[in-house]
């Protein structure tokens, strides 16, 4: 009867600072959209609308793209390859929706897109997170 190799032992390495300070931000980058949501729900319920159809597709589809990001940081705290790519384009999409704040009027709402947004953007590809993810 030929023997069956044994299993090898998970070898857990520590996870670097910065790939989980990168996760956390993203995390913070949630939390905020969440708020975002729930912000526009109350302006729907207290307020009133004139296209509340219009005002409940938008808050599902913030907590939609919430729900994608947490699964993305979820992966990058895994060291998942694939978590890299769709938080890459957020991370664009969120800079692109954030430049135009600063000139019209609303700088900390800039800087409250784009600075987390660079963090990671740039955070991903530093050598220290970009090797250790997909190990």
């Amino acid at each position: 009867m030929p023997s069956v190799p044994a299993p090898k032992a998970a070898t857990h390495r520590p996870r670097p600072p910065l790939l989980t300070a990168i996760a956390v931000v993203v995390g913070v980058e949630v939390l905020l959209l969440l708020a975002g949501a729930a912000y526009l729900v109350h302006g729907l319920v207290v307020e009133g609308s004139r296209a509340p159809l219009a005002g409940l597709s938008v808050v599902l589809l913030a907590v939609v793209f919430a729900a994608g990001l947490a699964f993305c940081a979820r992966g990058l705290l895994q060291r998942a390859t694939w978590a890299r790519s769709p938080l890459v384009v957020w991370q664009v999409l969120q800079i692109a929706a954030g430049l135009p704040a600063f000139t019209g009027g609303s700088p900390w709402l800039g800087a409250l897109l784009v600075v987390p947004a660079l963090a990671v953007g740039v955070g991903l590809f530093l050598p220290s997170v970009s090797d250790e993810v997909g190990r």
